[in-house]
């Protein structure tokens, strides 16, 4: 299928396993989650800022199990460094080679932003996998 939509220059979700998986979805699973969850007025991410309706917490009748309340946590934004790019790379507006803190100040071991925090980030992704393919290209 995804040869198919790259010869086709196609940019579209299209479901592989209809066979199992409806155009509905799960219903069991959605009435679970909406049976547990609900939406957060709004949620602060990190490199994006406060974004409403974004997040989820657990109902009331699950408070039991949220960690949130049991150990009275509260919420300290942490700030990215001021030359970090991750929020235009959480947005799709740059990728991590066009922030001058990437793999030199900014690295796994060492992170600046949100994209480097942790290994499914862009940046520690790209850290790991695609820098020096990056470097074969600019030679």
């Amino acid at each position: 299928m995804l040869v198919r939509l790259c010869r086709e220059s196609r940019a579209e979700v299209e479901n592989e396993f209809t066979r199992a998986v409806t155009r509905e979805g799960n219903r069991k699973a959605q009435h679970l989650m909406e049976e547990v969850f609900e939406l957060r007025d709004e949620f602060e991410w990190r490199g994006l800022g406060t974004i409403p309706h974004s997040a989820l917490r657990l109902r009331e009748g699950y408070a039991q199990f949220d960690a949130e309340q049991r150990f009275a946590l509260e919420f300290k934004a942490v700030a990215d460094h001021r030359g970090c790019e991750c929020g235009a790379m959480l947005r799709g507006v740059k990728h991590p080679r066009d922030c001058a803190l990437f793999a030199t100040v900014c690295t796994p071991e060492s992170p600046m932003g949100a994209c480097m925090v942790s290994s499914e980030g862009a940046c520690a992704a790209h850290y790991t996998y695609g820098r020096f393919r990056d470097m074969e290209n600019h030679s």
